[in-house]
């Protein structure tokens, strides 16, 4: 139901201040492809639990977060192992104090990444979205390129041929 209020909100907006909107067969501005960071990954221990995050939160093993020097405090993330179906999102609420790894994970979100035998381990990251946070696909979602309908210079809107 958000995406449709969204889209209304996008077409009247164009009304209200008289200028024309994308038309199909004009150019767009299409949003870029996710930014996708690769390196490396580790987890905070039992022994982390009860401190206080630079965030300011207190972090407990049980929770899903994460760590990192790479994203703002507060980002919303998606985490997954490359060769791996495995994937978890998280929200970034502290920093790391070295430098070598990407992201510190909660003991909970290593778990459901696979990764508590393997101690450290590659990962990709991206950010997820707003629109898809909650989303019980936006692990998978977040991954994926935009998708670009393009219709050709002989097509009408409805796939015929002029």
């Amino acid at each position: 139901m958000r995406p449709i209020a969204i889209v209304l909100a996008v077409a009247f907006s164009g009304i209200a201040v008289a200028s024309p909107g994308p038309q199909i067969g004009m150019v767009a501005n299409w949003p870029d492809s996710p930014t996708i960071v690769s390196g490396r990954a580790s987890f905070y221990g039992e022994g982390f639990t009860g401190r206080k995050t630079a965030s300011g939160e207190r972090f407990h093993h049980q929770t899903i977060s994460a760590a990192s020097n790479r994203f703002p405090l507060g980002t919303v993330v998606a985490v997954r192992r490359p060769l791996s179906a495995r994937c978890v999102v998280v929200k970034i609420n502290d920093r790391m104090g070295h430098r070598s790894r990407l992201i510190d994970l909660s003991r909970e979100a290593a778990a459901r990444l696979g990764m508590i035998d393997v101690g450290v381990t590659d990962v990709q990251v991206v950010r997820v979205p707003e629109i898809l946070i909650g989303h019980e696909q936006a692990c998978i979602l977040a991954f994926m390129p935009p998708v670009h309908l393009r219709v050709g210079a002989g097509a009408s809107a409805e796939g015929e041929e002029k």
